[in-house]
């Protein structure tokens, strides 16, 4: 998997980022054009962008830096980064026919729950297979805050799947057919600002109930203390789940699950392949019986299981959908363990933090 080192402020990281695209140049400025030739048309689409473009101007400057950065490396112009990054909220936002199998499964165990009496974090993309030539690793050490690295898609402005500190906090993302959407900061531009700002799980989920929201997530968070949330992400509403009595895991897929926000997510998962429900159903029952035993090698072997119902690593041909990364993070030894592609037969690379 292709490594970026990135320093400096917003502006200098983003144009690192675009040059080191290097000679997936072309297949990445291809595959946006796809993307937003597929844009489900409506009559709102240009209000939704130009609202949400207004919100970045007002409360994400580093963000707005960071795209041009990038938009100048790769040489297009920044307009069309944006909306391509944005395209996921525009269709959600014109409740657009949804790509019902596209989902990710990622969970948190505490140090009580695993056999280092460390915390751990994992997480498998499922996305297009069209981004699995462009997943790649990013080294961060922003001219202010904490240095990070974590696994995204190559031209894509910010942190698309998850990231660690050098604090050692951790966080990963799911995506939610949410119907509680409006102007606010990308998932993918928040978890860079957690991962620059923030030391614990509590300073995380402090920034998120305050920041503005697009509203189509969640949020995995794992700190090197051992504490573990999931933050479920609305617009307007949010809902933060933290272990319950006797249970050391937290699970999300692609819904939401807590009062405020169950009622507010389409459910077009529901009996198909990837179905989030069984997904989450399934590494719940996993890791209920695996206190004391979660590892890495744990996490390894459960991530790949690929058959029956709740598949957690699969692939549909059809769709050209499937599994395309899997992340393991150890918070407290800064060591990421990522293994690229679609097959569960892949090797896991190891990376340390420092």
């Amino acid at each position: 998997m292709r490594v970026l080192t990135l320093e400096g402020t917003p502006y200098e990281m983003g144009l690192q980022h675009g040059a080191l695209a290097g000679s997936l140049r072309r297949l990445l400025v291809s595959r946006i054009y796809r993307r937003l030739q597929k844009l489900a048309p409506h009559p709102q689409t240009e209000v939704w962008y130009g609202e949400v473009l207004a919100l970045l101007e007002r409360e994400a400057e580093g963000f707005l830096q960071y795209a041009q950065g990038q938009a100048d490396g790769l040489g297009i112009e920044r307009d069309l980064l944006l909306r391509f990054s944005l395209a996921s909220y525009l269709e959600d936002s014109a409740k657009a026919p949804a790509a019902v199998a596209e989902g990710c499964t990622a969970w948190a165990a505490r140090p009580d729950w695993t056999q280092t009496g460390q915390p751990l974090l994992a997480k498998n993309r499922d996305q297009s297979l069209e981004q699995l030539g462009l997943q790649c690793v990013i080294r961060a050490r922003p001219a202010s805050g904490y240095s990070y690295m974590g696994v995204t898609t190559l031209g894509w402005p910010g942190l698309a799947s998850s990231g660690l500190n050098a604090a050692g906090l951790a966080v990963a993302d799911t995506h939610v057919l949410s119907t509680d959407l409006g102007p606010g900061l990308p998932r993918w531009w928040m978890m860079v600002c957690i991962l620059e700002r923030c030391q614990t799980v509590g300073e995380a989920l402090d920034y998120l109930t305050a920041a503005p929201r697009l509203g189509n997530g969640n949020l995995v968070l794992a700190d090197a203390q051992g504490a573990i949330a999931v933050f479920e992400e609305g617009h307007a509403h949010f809902g933060i789940r933290t272990p319950e009595y006797g249970q050391g895991y937290l699970v999300a897929t692609n819904h939401f699950v807590t009062d405020s926000l169950r009622g507010r997510c389409r459910m077009e998962h529901l009996g198909k392949k990837g179905d989030t429900l069984a997904r989450k159903a399934r590494m719940e029952a996993a890791l209920a019986e695996a206190k004391g035993v979660v590892s890495p090698s744990w996490a390894r072997a459960i991530m790949s299981s690929a058959d029956g119902t709740g598949a957690l690593c699969w692939q549909d041909p059809e769709r050209n959908i499937g599994t395309i990364s899997t992340v393991i993070v150890s918070p407290a030894t800064g060591v990421v363990w990522v293994r690229h592609g679609r097959t569960w037969h892949g090797r896991f690379q190891r990376f340390a933090l420092t």
